[in-house]
């Protein structure tokens, strides 16, 4: 009967080892996990932040080249604009020189 114990208790104290060694490389595994979880996460998180100013630096370049040219557009409304009253202003300052030498010689 003794023999019974004793091997009753060699068999706990192994199923005991066995759960011990079963556990830690649950938990090894488990903190593996966890560390690659992590390292995907910051690989993703890292990929999407450059996409995202990659983006913004597409985003500021149009923008640039927008503004410029819709102030290509303004300067040449501007120099049209500029020429025509030029234009207005000879025609009225014949019309003016006219004017006065009709006054002055008539």
């Amino acid at each position: 009967m003794l023999e019974a114990f004793k091997a009753i208790k060699e068999k706990h104290l192994e199923a005991k080892r066995i759960v011990e060694e079963a556990t830690a490389k649950s938990e090894k595994l488990i903190s593996e996990a966890e560390q690659k979880a992590l390292k995907v996460y910051e690989e993703a998180y890292k990929t999407t932040l450059s996409q995202a100013e990659q983006k913004a630096i597409e985003l500021k370049r149009k923008a640039a080249k927008d503004a410029e040219n819709e102030l290509a557009k303004f300067l040449s409304t501007a120099e049209d604009q500029a020429k025509g009253i030029e234009a207005k202003a000879r025609k009225n300052f014949k019309a003016a020189v006219d004017s006065v030498l009709n006054m002055v010689l008539p």
